[in-house]
């Protein structure tokens, strides 16, 4: 995980011009070999059928132009920001690397499968044998297709190398392979093969198509190679680097020291005598004594601006944003940073996906790398970060998140390692993140149950209130029906105490029960002290029948 962390944080805006160690057009026999410090420019001599000029017109590096009418290039930045490339657009990049022994791969593929460049690179494991080392290739290669048939005109060639004194610092040999084998769809397909050995590195870089077609693909297969661009510092194994120097030495191994935030949240190493800010929860901030270097982890709390929050601490208005965005605007307004210019942003599809597994459909999420250079305390910084972005199902807030370095822009380059490594021992407490995520679950828990009862004791108050209007409605309908009766049959009622009601029409009044009142004493007058039912309250007190 270390790793992967360290991988991670080195940026593409760092990647330095490395050519490709040998670029080579076979025609017929002659191919020039550029070493890759430009120590060494050595014409081999072609073959006999040959002249010099034509030789050197077939090895020049093929002009972009002249595929440019039907080739559209894209650039391509690996995985963990390593190494970048120019490509065929469409075309299809795989990349790994592994520790034993210490080596990086890549391939690139068309599309329907036609043609392909693969190239290796790093520690030979034959040691300084350059023939082992080469003898075991062609073996591997024979295990990968047992139907290999290697032409008759392989070529070597050994070079010594100098170092910057110009004294001979180690031998590298050099050994153009051309062949044909058959494919697990028994497609016959021809290939050429660069191996390169010495000073216990190896390079090894193929180009490949269906048998008969190698020559119109060439070109563009070696104009990949040749656009190759591998991160300064990034492998200590490389080409031209103190590892490859011996008269120069080793890099002297960089002393890290432990330590750990005072929430107990996280750990990481840093060079003596560096400051840490514990933020808590395992956010934090760390740099160098002069604070110019700054390793952070943190990030930031934002709201939707319908919702009008004002002046809480900490937390910023804001519809979702990308984390690049995001991180900008979050400096800017805090006023940490500003003038962001962007040098590159490449979407996180493999952390997206473990996002978004976790937050559901619901939620917006987004993660990126990205580099960048901004003005800090009233200079230039030049910075990297991984940052993420994840919002609430309501969209009605969301929280930034990033790992961030950031150097002095003339220092970024020197400092990388450093703030890789750094960044590359940072390690979360994963007894406390476990017990943060047991807690926010049974929170989560609580806040469902909790919304659960207030859903089921509004949804009581709506049925008792819905009965309510109906019932009440039911009251005034028979009440206006009541009226309207009345009004119909000219009639009209009157309370009458513990008769309950008496009725009367032009004819004379009558009981509830329908029998006309004659008798004294009520005669005429009868109505004298009764009281007419003309309102709701009167009429629900006694409904007449």
């Amino acid at each position: 995980m270390k790793k992967y962390i360290a991988l991670l944080v080195l940026p593409a805006s760092i990647l330095s011009s490395v050519p490709a160690f040998t670029e080579s057009i076979q025609g017929e026999g002659g191919w020039r070999d550029y070493d890759r410090d430009g120590r060494k420019y050595t014409d081999v001599q072609p073959h006999p059928r040959t002249t010099p000029d034509s030789s050197r017109k077939k090895a020049a590096p093929p002009d972009s132009s002249t595929n440019s009418p039907k080739t559209r290039w894209e650039n391509y930045v690996s995985k963990h920001c390593t190494f970048t490339l120019r490509k065929p657009a469409g075309w299809i990049v795989k990349e790994s690397y592994k520790d034993i022994p210490r080596m990086w791969t890549f391939s690139v593929t068309e599309p329907n499968g036609r043609c392909q460049v693969t190239s290796a690179h790093g520690v030979s494991p034959k040691d300084s044998d350059a023939d082992a080392l080469i003898r075991s290739v062609v073996t591997e290669l024979r295990k990968q297709a047992p139907t290999l048939q290697l032409a008759p005109n392989a070529r070597r060639r050994s070079l010594n190398l100098t170092d910057a004194t110009g004294k001979k610092s180690g031998q590298k040999t050099i050994v153009i392979l051309e062949g044909t084998y058959t494919n697990k769809n028994k497609q016959k397909r021809q290939f050429r093969n660069l191996i390169t050995a010495g000073g216990g590195l190896t390079l090894n870089q193929r180009i490949e198509a269906a048998e008969g077609h190698l020559g119109e693909t060439a070109p563009i297969l070696l104009q990949i190679l040749a656009n190759l661009r591998v991160a300064k510092g990034i492998y200590t194994f490389d080409e031209g680097g103190q590892m490859a120097q011996p008269a120069q030495g080793k890099p002297r191994p960089l002393r890290l020291v432990s330590q750990q935030l005072a929430s107990g949240w996280a750990k990481f190493s840093a060079p003596p005598g560096w400051r840490k800010v514990d933020l808590g929860k395992g956010a934090c901030i760390v740099t160098d004594p002069a604070e110019r270097l700054y390793f952070m982890v943190a990030g930031a709390e934002f709201v939707a601006p319908r919702y009008y929050v004002r002046g809480v601490p900490g937390v910023l208005q804001s519809e979702f944003r990308d984390p690049s965005d995001a991180f900008a605007f979050s400096a800017a307004q805090t006023g940490r940073a500003s003038n962001f210019r962007f040098l590159f942003i490449k979407q996180r599809p493999d952390l997206l996906r473990q996002m978004q597994a976790f937050a559901g459909p619901l939620r917006s999420v987004a993660v990126e790398d990205f580099s960048y250079t901004c003005t800090m305390k009233g200079r230039t910084y030049k910075g990297f970060s991984t940052a993420g972005c994840s919002g609430d199902a309501m969209r009605a807030s969301w929280r930034l998140w990033h790992f961030t370095i950031m150097a002095p822009a003339e220092e970024f380059d020197t400092a990388l390692p450093t703030l890789a490594a750094v960044l590359g021992s940072y390690e979360l407490n994963k007894e406390m993140a476990g017990r943060r995520i047991a807690e926010n679950l049974r929170n989560y828990y609580a806040g469902l149950r909790d919304l659960g009862n207030q859903i089921a004791k509004n949804s009581e108050q709506m049925r008792r209130e819905n009965l309510e209007l109906h019932m009440e409605r039911g009251r005034v309908r028979d009440y206006i029906s009541y009226q309207t009766t009345r009004m119909i049959m000219g009639e009209y009622d009157y309370l009458a105490g513990a008769s309950g009601y008496v009725r009367g029409d032009p004819s004379g009044l009558y009981t509830a029960d329908g029998n006309k009142i004659t008798s004294e004493p009520y005669g005429e007058s009868i109505t004298r002290n009764m009281q007419e039912i003309n309102t709701r309250q009167l009429y629900e007190r006694t409904p007449p029948r």
